[in-house]
């Protein structure tokens, strides 16, 4: 209740305003004589001012403004779980360009990729596939496992390689490397150049044992040697192992069905040391066999002695000291054209190891270790 003078009366018998509804009475002022038109507001019977004052219109209910969460939890929500799965991508991305980057998978393409039965199976271009499986640890001491299985496929087919190894003192030594072909169900061993299921070739296996010391391979040497000396009926090409033999220190299968290692000379002359490899086909075929197969460094060959490497010297130019590289083969490497029963002869210059240093290891991407390998001094 409120009163104020209102001059907005219309007649002196007027009880309401007709402007503001106000109920009018007129009562004599006491202090000045006038009259004092006392308002009384009808708020409650007027529509109009109970929204100006409340902004309520009468039987409306009132709402409760919502927060900015309140109204958006839903797509918060839905952002959030879009965001972990980009995370979960990221993450799974980065493994996969760990393991496709190790040197395990990439060891593993390149001689697939250098196999001529795993070319055969799948074509000439050999590609690494993304979903790469397993594990590889390595030790800040450079020591370390892996366990790997690398899908690879070609123009012909798709395949997986299984690969176990061990990095000791830095250096991966490979004891499983199997290329398991996708629907025949075979399995090529690309580290001894096997192929399973094959008939056998009845030319003579001439590569012996790494562990075979000097006086087995002098016997079988003079076997070879009396073996030429008997005539050879049917002979469809010349022979030419039985008159080179002698010189063999070591031999080794390769990676390579039918082609055989052979150490022929460890020498050491003023600072350097020199090695020569000869790779003999013992098959009835012509083979194209790789040295250095595609997308492998000559870093890969080097000599060990008393846990320290040697790698391929290399002149002011940067060029190893070594057979360079072509496509004779199809691919970059460098490639022996073997033909049946054919050797040749491949030789890289290291740095010697000092003069009390009698024997050493050799080890290449395409054989197993050459071990104990006598040092000839000049």
């Amino acid at each position: 209740m409120f009163s104020r003078i209102c001059g907005n009366r219309n007649s002196a018998n007027s009880t309401v305003c007709s402007k503001c509804g106000a109920v009018l009475s007129a009562q004599p002022h006491a202090a000045a004589g006038a009259k004092i038109i006392e308002e009384k507001p009808i708020v409650s019977q007027n529509p109009i001012l109970q929204r100006t004052i409340t902004g309520v219109v009468p039987g409306q209910i009132a709402v409760q403004q919502k927060s900015w969460l309140a109204r958006n939890w839903k797509w918060l929500l839905l952002a959030a779980f879009f965001g972990l799965i980009v995370f979960a991508v990221g993450v799974f991305a980065l493994i996969m360009g760990g393991i496709r980057s190790s040197d395990v998978a990439k060891e593993a393409v390149a001689r697939a990729q250098s196999n001529p039965i795993v070319v055969q199976r799948l074509g000439a271009q050999i590609k690494e596939g993304w979903m790469m499986s397993g594990s590889i640890n390595v030790s800040a001491g450079g020591s370390g496992d892996a366990e790997l299985a690398v899908p690879i496929s070609g123009p012909q087919g798709k395949a997986t390689v299984y690969v176990t190894a061990r990095k000791i003192a830095g250096t991966w030594n490979y004891s499983q490397m199997l290329a398991a072909i996708e629907g025949s169900g075979e399995k090529i061993d690309m580290l001894s150049g096997t192929r399973p299921a094959e008939p056998q070739s009845n030319t003579p296996n001439l590569a012996p044992s790494a562990k075979e010391n000097s006086q087995t391979q002098t016997a079988q040497n003079s076997a070879n040697a009396s073996a030429a000396s008997a005539p050879q009926p049917n002979a469809h090409a010349p022979n030419s192992s039985a008159a080179v033999s002698s010189d063999i220190i070591q031999s080794q299968d390769t990676n390579t069905a039918g082609v055989v290692g052979e150490l022929v000379q460890c020498k050491r002359s003023e600072g350097v040391l020199s090695v020569k490899l000869r790779f003999h086909n013992t098959t009835g075929a012509p083979v194209d066999f790789y040295v250095l197969p595609p997308n492998v460094s000559y870093e890969k060959f080097y000599v060990a002695a008393r846990s320290q490497k040697y790698f391929i010297l290399k002149d002011s130019g940067g060029t190893y000291l070594a057979p360079g590289g072509d496509y004779s083969c199809g691919m970059p490497g460098v490639c022996e054209k073997l033909a049946a029963g054919q050797s040749n002869t491949w030789w890289a210059k290291f740095p010697a190891p000092s003069a009390d240093v009698s024997k050493v290891d050799l080890f290449t991407p395409v054989t197993p270790p050459f071990e104990d390998i006598p040092i000839t001094d000049k």
